[in-house]
């Protein structure tokens, strides 16, 4: 039971990433407008995988992860006889164990944020394996923003026919929403959208 994300580390506690928003959540949250209606629960999916893309890890649940990686790898810069490696995460609450080249490294600073400093690790190749064990995500009560995302986002996908505004027979004539054009931009979100998972958005070299 584990995940092999697409962004580079593995989640070995569980088996998929389920939605940012909860189904009884989002009929809650929008007086079951849209109760029965099958595809609500698809539209959250997307717009979970959607937000998670856009901001380059899981960020929820809390979790643990594991990062397999080498010196090699750009995330990991040497200061003199220390390592600096940034995990791929915005929130990170605890590192477990470091490993490298199979030893436990046990001179570390955690900063939330996700950089990792290992001191006095000496000089190894570039090809030297690290494992780093950590925990990472939004807790229950902190994702209160992304579940508005990701409402938003659902609640628009199943209210309009894919951006068509009008449309009329014989002279075959169609016109796009442009409140639905415009929200092509920011990986399919719209500028507010952005703006408000800014926080959220891994940064640095990934």
């Amino acid at each position: 039971m584990s995940i092999l994300t697409n962004w580079g580390y593995t989640m070995p506690d569980i088996s998929t990433l389920g939605s940012l928003l909860s189904l009884a959540d989002f009929n809650t949250m929008t007086a079951n407008k849209y109760s029965g209606d099958t595809r609500v629960q698809s539209a959250l999916t997307a717009a979970s995988q959607l937000v998670r893309d856009y901001a380059g890890w899981h960020i929820y649940p809390s979790a643990k992860c594991e990062l397999d990686t080498t010196f090699f790898d750009r995330r990991v810069t040497r200061v003199n006889g220390d390592l600096l490696i940034q995990l791929p995460a915005r929130y990170v609450t605890g590192v477990t164990e470091v490993l490298i080249n199979g030893e436990a490294a046990t001179q570390f600073v955690l900063q939330p944020n996700g950089i990792l400093l290992v001191r006095a690790c000496g000089y190894y190749s570039p090809y030297t394996p690290v494992k780093v064990t950590y925990t990472a995500g939004l807790s229950d009560g902190l994702n209160g923003t992304l579940q508005n995302v990701v409402l938003n986002r659902a609640v628009k996908s199943l209210s309009q026919s894919n951006g068509v505004q009008s449309e009329t027979a014989g002279g075959v004539s169609i016109s796009y929403s442009s409140t639905w054009m415009n929200d092509a931009s920011g990986a399919g979100l719209s500028p507010t959208e952005s703006a408000a998972l800014a926080p959220y958005k891994v940064t640095g070299v990934f």
